[in-house]
């Protein structure tokens, strides 16, 4: 190899990385996140309350849809459930949005075995994640790939990978994504949550005694 072969090659290396340290960083500033938003969606989302649990919520954090995870925008949800393993194997999760309520959005999350479903509530109509997690939940310190989407996927999880790359290459300028989600037992997800959304339908809101 001559020596302007290998500058070239390093020269791509280096770029390479530069375009992956600049995704990371969006990954995980709210700041950038939000300076992408335009329109009604970012005056919303940058004049939201700034908190980690939305004030006069009540439920269980992000299992109630009267206590939804607050985060920023559409990138808030990508980044955020992207953060969340299960507290008691550590296992990582991967979703896709099931549908939207009264301005609540709902995801659906598995683990790679299927064995572990459940849903979510998020309203994304803040500045920043919140910084707490649900029941059953931990929250990594930083995101580092993504692992769901924030549309519906009819046949979900069946070609999660690509979507999820498809959403990276938009939100973070990289098609980028978790390997494990190309690994997902689908079958057994999808029986899951066939059961899961019969057990337990979206419900209506129920306001607390006073």
């Amino acid at each position: 190899m001559g020596f302007f072969d290998a500058f070239f090659k390093e020269h791509q290396r280096t770029k390479s990385e530069e375009i992956y340290d600049k995704a990371l960083q969006i990954f995980n500033s709210p700041e950038l996140q939000n300076q992408a938003l335009s329109g009604k969606l970012a005056d919303k989302v940058t004049h939201g309350e700034d908190c980690d649990i939305i004030p006069g919520s009540y439920g269980r954090f992000g299992h109630d849809r009267t206590n939804p995870i607050p985060v920023n925008g559409p990138s808030g949800e990508f980044v955020y459930l992207s953060r969340l393993r299960l507290r008691r194997t550590g296992s990582m999760v991967f979703f896709h949005k099931a549908g939207s309520v009264d301005g609540i959005d709902v995801f659906e999350l598995t683990n790679v075995s299927g064995k572990f479903v459940d849903r979510l509530y998020v309203d994304m109509y803040h500045p920043r994640c919140s910084r707490r997690y649900p029941e059953g939940y931990t929250l990594e310190k930083e995101a580092v790939f993504p692992r769901g989407v924030t549309t519906n996927l009819p046949d979900f999880p069946k070609g999660l990978y690509k979507a999820i790359k498809k959403e990276a290459k938009q939100r973070l300028g990289i098609d980028v994504a978790d390997k494990e989600s190309d690994c997902i037992d689908v079958p057994a997800v999808q029986e899951a949550l066939a059961h899961l959304r019969k057990e337990r339908p979206v419900a209506p809101v129920m306001k607390p005694l006073k």
